[in-house]
């Protein structure tokens, strides 16, 4: 499927363009607007909404909030501490972002890390994006995190790395 803005091609199934990220799916059917000859029909692009810092900064506290009781409870449990704090935090987002796209946090301010066909990334691409993606994005002062704020797609170096993105979840009507 071309991309109609930037003219890459992308997989038949793909919901976003991997290029410049423009949303591929067409738009719904809308009803015939002959009653209201003033209204103009839809352009057949959905607009994708970008989530950009702050509120993926939101989702990261609830995230940590989440992981320190998780660590506390195990390292009480099983009396080891350093291991745990190290394990947990990425299993946790690994996890979660493989298989539901979606940390605890993310889920409360709605919003979901997607591919460029618009599903969830699985575990492989999460693997990546979770623990050599952020440490790239935590060098030269988390730059790759604030990246975020000036990027067109409000990609992280991290999400750039994978070809994901963050996207609002679109609520169920």
């Amino acid at each position: 499927m071309r991309c109609k803005s930037c003219g890459h091609d992308n997989p038949t199934n793909a919901r976003f363009c991997a290029n410049c990220g423009l949303n591929l799916e067409p738009a719904t059917e809308q009803p015939a607007l002959a009653a209201v000859p003033s209204v103009e029909p839809a352009t057949s692009e959905v607009a994708v909404e970008y989530m950009g810092f702050w509120i993926r900064f939101v989702a990261t506290i609830i995230d940590g909030i989440i992981i320190s009781f998780v660590s506390f409870a195990f390292s009480h449990i099983w009396g080891l501490l350093s291991p745990i704090f190290l394990v947990v935090p990425w299993l946790y987002n690994w996890l979660f972002t493989g298989l539901r796209g979606q940390t605890l946090g993310k889920m409360a301010v709605g919003i979901k890390v997607v591919n460029a066909e618009g599903s969830m990334p699985g575990l492989g691409i999460a693997a990546l994006r979770e623990i050599p993606g952020k440490i790239v994005s935590s060098i030269v002062i988390c730059l790759g995190f604030f990246w975020i704020i000036w990027d067109v797609r409000k990609q992280g170096w991290h999400d750039k790395i994978t070809r994901t993105y963050v996207v609002r979840v679109k609520s169920r009507q």
